[in-house]
């Protein structure tokens, strides 16, 4: 089942202008900040593969030219929504979460899988080409230089700050991940690359209700946990004024054939032992709304501003 985006994306911000009466029944606000169909971009090109937003600075869509041809529209919200179009062959492009460096993705005539080719638009140079034996069903930047490919059966990761490097397999997918008829829709690493997460959904009625399954891999122990959920992330959040950030990882649960949904917060970083105090961990349950019990979170995000 396809996830579609929102033609327009939305700031949320804490300490907006409102009476005490609101803020108390909002404490975030949001706002509009862009409307991407009113800069001439297609509608039909806001949806899932399609559109990305890797962070809050680049948004990048492939879109239909004038004339036909394919295009490449990306947003810099950083730079007053400036657009910038470039014509693209390519299947797919990825804007980096910090630079003004874009991925590209496609096919090769008479070669299987997919190859990759990334570029620093703003030195004009080719960081790194990669050519993939198998296809790459879903692709991410988990850090400033790290390019993440999942294919059907593994997931790599590509350091691109040096430019001999090519893309390591971290782990293989596992259980229902491995399953033909499963969705990829989002894959999470923490800052440390120690903890990696690989989210999926399938569906075993046409799509009556849609089953998530998370994958969570130590890099470190080389061992994995099966999770049942739709959403899951890593963040780096103070949770007591006498030491630093934790290094927490957060993830939406809810087990096949139920409409229970609960949220986990936990410290995946502390030091475990006899004689350590317990790490860190809350849950809750989260109420969906009566007109749509089976709807679930697709994204989950942990504000290492806010707290």
């Amino acid at each position: 089942p396809e996830q579609r985006q929102r033609a327009s994306v939305r700031t949320a911000r804490r300490g907006t202008a409102r009476p005490p009466a609101a803020m108390a029944a909002m404490p975030v606000a949001f706002q509009t900040t862009i409307n991407l169909a009113d800069h001439g971009i297609n509608p039909t090109a806001f949806k899932f593969g399609n559109l990305t937003m890797e962070s809050d600075k680049y948004i990048s869509v492939k879109d239909a030219a004038p004339d036909g041809s394919t295009q490449v529209v990306v947003i810099d919200m950083h730079n007053g929504n400036s657009v910038a179009k470039r014509p693209m062959k390519a299947e797919a492009s990825l804007m980096n979460t910090v630079d003004n460096i874009m991925a590209l993705k496609g096919a090769t005539e008479g070669q299987p899988g997919n190859f990759v080719q990334v570029f620093n638009l703003d030195t004009k140079e080719k960081l790194g080409v990669y050519q993939s034996p198998a296809n790459i069903v879903f692709w991410r930047w988990v850090a400033a230089r790290v390019l993440a490919l999942v294919t059907d059966k593994d997931v790599l990761h590509w350091d691109l700050s040096v430019a001999t490097n090519t893309p390591v397999v971290m782990f293989q997918r596992a259980g229902k991940l491995a399953e033909g008829g499963t969705q990829v829709i989002n894959y999470a690493a923490n800052s440390q690359m120690t903890w990696c997460l690989l989210t999926a959904i399938s569906t075993q009625d046409q799509g009556k209700t849609i089953d998530g399954n998370m994958q969570l891999w130590s890099v470190e122990k080389k061992q994995q946990q099966m999770l049942e959920g739709h959403a899951g992330c890593f963040g780096n959040v103070l949770i007591s004024d006498s030491s630093g950030p934790a290094g927490l990882f957060a993830f939406q649960e809810r087990k096949q054939g139920t409409q229970a949904t609960k949220l986990h917060i936990m410290d995946i970083t502390a030091a475990r032992g006899e004689g350590l105090p317990p790490p860190f961990k809350v849950n809750a349950d989260i109420q969906m709304p009566p007109e749509a019990p089976t709807d679930f979170a697709v994204a989950l995000h942990l504000s290492e501003k806010h707290g």
